[in-house]
This record gives structure tokens, C-alpha cells and sequence, in this order.
């Protein structure tokens, strides 16, 4: 899961944070946090210039994949979901609606133009990845 510059920036680059889940409205949100709060995950490395951050946690992965229904894809390609987040700077939280992604494949080595997914799983539009 990767979180782009934009989002860092908007949560000031902290160094932990709490990724938290809502089945019911198929949210995540990203909130700033101590290293000593509970579920606290290491998310940008002191003294480091930051363009984006990748979290490859297990546990976070499989909280936040529940959400989603990809289509199978070919060997070299991956499926993907693009989320807008919503920021709350006074929470210093970013809240993201799963409901309203767009999802995709792309090859593995860039998007590939083809056909984008909803988040229910049908074929959207057709479109071409910048």
C-alpha cells in the first residue's frame, strides 16, 4: 500500500502512524500517532526526504484488502486501486472512501491502457492512464 507525496505532506511526515479500517462505510483512514500508541506503524524515517511511502505490513495489508475485489490478472500485469484521500488537519488524519476508487491493471512495469474496474468488481469506461 502506498501513500504519494501529497498525503505524507498533509499529515507533516510523521514518523508513526495508526491506519484504521471501518467495514461498515469501507473507509481507511491514516492518522498520525506516538510510537508508544497502540497499532502504531514506523511510516517515515527521521532526517529523510520523502516523496512517498510504501507499507508492506501483513496485518495492514490484510485489513485493507478485505475491501477490495480484484479481477485476476496475467504474470506481468498487477491490479490496482487509486484512492483520494480527504484530509482532516486538525485530526492530522487522511480518510479515504474505498466506494469511490478507481481500480485498474497495470502492467508491472506502468499502467496499462485498457479497461479500469469499480469497486464492485464491474468494467467501468474504458480509459487511458496519463
Amino acid at each position: 500500500m502506498r501513500f504519494n507525496k501529497n498525503t505524507v505532506q498533509e499529515l507533516d511526515a510523521p514518523s508513526y502512524v495508526q491506519i484504521l479500517t471501518n467495514p461498515h462505510t469501507k473507509q481507511v483512514a491514516i492518522r498520525e500517532c506516538a510510537e508508544t500508541d497502540p497499532n502504531a506503524i514506523e511510516f517515515v524515517t527521521p532526517n529523510r526526504k520523502t516523496v512517498s511511502v510504501t507499507l508492506n505490513s501483513p496485518v495492514v495489508l490484510n485489513a485493507v484488502l478485505r475491501f477490495f475485489d480484484f479481477p485476476e490478472v496475467a504474470d506481468d500485469e498487477v491490479a490496482f486501486a487509486q484512492l483520494k484521500g480527504t484530509p482532516f488537519p486538525d485530526d492530522k488524519t487522511v480518510i479515504f472512501d474505498v466506494r469511490d476508487c478507481r481500480q485498474g491493471v497495470m502492467k508491472k512495469r506502468g499502467r496499462k491502457k485498457g479497461v479500469d474496474y469499480n469497486a464492485t468488481g464491474q468494467d467501468s469506461t474504458p480509459r487511458h492512464a496519463a
